[in-house]
């Protein structure tokens, strides 16, 4: 009896424990992201009604001050504008230079080829945004690439630097987000059916035709993707306008963190915070409405279109956008600029004509091709730059360089302060990769298994980190581990990295648990293993590759990143792009150079790694 009821006993216990398991799985992942990712943002909104007390302190309360003079003072509220400003111009011009190189790695039939273009565009995008703006310093600088090109061609009567300055900054942040475009830009041409395109051939439409007929409205939802994607990352730069950028181009993340660092006012500092935040909210509310895209489709998933020009502008159906056309064809009609645009369009298409279908298919393809070209050249040639300028043996950067020596390799790696900076940084990276492998793979997994009922939620919850502005989660979490007397070491950049960082591991092993076939953990379990064995012999080894790049794509990111790693280290953590952009602000030892080829190289091995565990990850 005594035996039947321990029995018993057991399998209630198991049962229990059976029937809570989701709840336990999913209880890891929700820790961190409630307990250190949302109470952070939410103290964030706190501190911004707190009273700041001049001398660096702050005290509990509750004041609209803060609000009413970044609302009241023209020097914030132009700053805002400038911002956006910059944001909207990046985005736009991004767009422009990235559909048409998409457009071709998406057509090109040669795998080899595409694989290197893109691990160059990848690679180029997990290089930190120091390294890149310290490119664009050479190249722009007096007596640097432009410069010299100026000169030799007559176009300048002398050297003169492109920066800092208004459009200097410009190029610098279309540069540094170009790839994101053109990633984006690239899957959604790549999900597009080819028996449409086939189709629209058949029926007798050119490749011009079927390009502004089928494949520019098929790949809406990408454009609308990648333009709030680099929208929202350009909003929220800091390093760029540091560097780039004069004092007049100081943008609100650079004023919010001089309140921070410079000033100690941290409640100002988080009440501008709040504004950024919502900016990116009223972007993103505006992008829906006048796209006609929905929320899902931001995440690159695209409809298909009726191919019908009346198709979205029936009754009940009309967009912002469609309604702002139909008011800008009618103005333009009243006053000729539709006569005078159809009479151009009919030379210039006489013109074309006049050519032979073949010899104009070949100018149309070398045309092409040059301009794929010249975007990879803008892409690839300012990280070819740094390289050949650390091999220089003259004390001061200069391109080209004056002969070959290794001497700033050997600096790089003798100097204590570099050395400490660099295993600062892997040590922080690699600990950052475990933390974001371990909250996004769990999560992934759990979401995966269980129902609860708020999966999009969770979901939504898992990728939200990575939407939210650096310098908007760095404040936060200085904020937080201020009040937990965490700041200002090593475990508190690794926390927010890991956190940060997770949606990628997330999305990553996400991915690797849709393409499981489940008959192999039925086969093991009807052989008698347990879940945890299940897992362990079945599971892993068929999401290992998965896990692995999730991993690599978080250790890589902590290492290059910047602005959150300032924030909290306050002045006592050291990691290799605070010590480069610390030099790039008193000084331009070519030590910079050695240290940013070795990151480049590092980053370059990293990707090659993902590239061949996936498969190619980003066929």
């Amino acid at each position: 009896m005594a035996t039947e009821t321990t029995e018993d006993a057991t399998e209630s216990g198991r049962a229990g424990l059976k029937d809570h398991a989701k709840w336990y799985v999913l209880s890891y992942p929700l820790t961190w992201l409630v307990f250190v990712f949302l109470i952070p943002l939410g103290l964030l909104v706190v501190f911004s009604f707190w009273v700041n007390i001049p001398g660096g302190t702050y005290e509990v309360g509750f004041t609209l001050e803060n609000y009413r003079r970044f609302l009241t003072t023209s020097l914030y509220l132009e700053q805002l504008w400038l911002t956006i400003e910059l944001a909207l111009i990046t985005a736009v011009v991004s767009l422009f230079l990235g559909y048409p190189l998409a457009y071709f790695l998406a057509k090109l039939e040669t795998p080899w080829l595409r694989s290197v273009l893109l691990v160059t565009i990848v690679s180029s995008l997990w290089i930190t945004y120091v390294i890149r703006a310290y490119a664009w310093q050479v190249i722009l600088a007096s007596r640097g690439i432009v410069s010299s090109i100026g000169v030799a061609t007559g176009l300048l009567a002398e050297h003169q630097s492109f920066y800092p300055g208004y459009w200097g900054l410009v190029v610098g942040m279309v540069y540094v987000f170009l790839p994101f475009m053109v990633l984006t830009l690239y899957s959604s041409l790549r999900n597009i059916d080819g028996e449409l395109l086939e189709a629209s051939k058949n029926l007798g439409a050119g490749p011009a035709r079927t390009f502004r007929r089928v494949t520019l409205p098929l790949s809406q939802n990408g454009i609308a993707s990648g333009t709030a994607l680099v929208f929202i990352l350009a909003l929220g730069a800091y390093v760029l306008p540091r560097l780039l950028g004069s004092t007049a181009q100081r943008t609100l993340p650079v004023l919010i963190e001089q309140q921070i660092m410079g000033e100690s006012n941290y409640p100002f500092g988080a009440a501008m915070s709040i504004g950024l935040v919502f900016v990116v909210l009223a972007f993103l509310w505006v992008l829906l409405r006048v796209t006609d895209v929905s929320a899902g489709g931001l995440g690159g998933t695209d409809d298909v279109i009726d191919d019908d020009d009346d198709a979205g502008y029936g009754p009940g159906s009309e967009t912002l956008a469609s309604q702002a056309l139909g008011v800008l064809r009618s103005a333009a009609a009243a006053v000729g600029v539709t006569a005078a645009a159809s009479a151009v369009a009919g030379a210039v298409s006489d013109a074309v004509t006049a050519v032979d279908s073949n010899t104009r298919e070949a100018i149309t393809r070398a045309t092409f091709r040059a301009y794929v070209f010249l975007v990879m050249l803008f892409v690839a040639a300012p990280l070819g730059i740094i390289v050949a300028v650390s091999f220089t043996p003259s004390e001061f950067l200069t391109f080209p360089p004056s002969g070959f020596s290794m001497r700033w390799y050997v600096e790089f790696f003798t100097n204590s302060s570099w050395t400490l900076a660099l295993v600062n940084s892997l040590s922080i990276a690699g600990a950052a990769a475990l933390l974001a492998t371990s909250i996004g793979g769990i999560l992934a997994f759990a979401l995966d298994r269980f129902d609860y009922g708020v999966d999009r939620v969770l979901a939504t919850f898992g990728v939200l980190p990575i939407l939210i502005p650096p310098v908007i989660i760095a404040v936060a979490f200085l904020v937080f581990f201020l009040q937990l007397g965490l700041a200002g070491n090593s475990v508190a950049i690794m926390v927010a990295h890991g956190i940060f960082y997770a949606p990628f591991p997330f999305i990553l092993i996400s991915q690797g648990l849709g393409e499981i076939d489940r008959t192999y953990e039925e086969a093991a379990m009807n052989l008698g293993a347990s879940p945890v064995r299940t897992i362990r012999t079945v599971t892993y080894p068929l999401l290992r590759t998965n896990v692995i790049s999730g991993a690599l794509f978080a250790f890589i990111l902590s290492l290059n990143e910047y602005i959150i790693a300032w924030l909290l280290s306050l002045f006592l953590v050291d990691t290799i792009p605070i010590v480069i952009f610390n030099q790039l602000r008193y000084s331009y030892p070519p030590t910079i150079a050695a240290a940013s080829t070795v990151f480049i190289l590092l980053t370059v091995v990293v990707m090659t790694a993902i590239d061949r565990l996936s498969g190619g990850i980003w066929e």
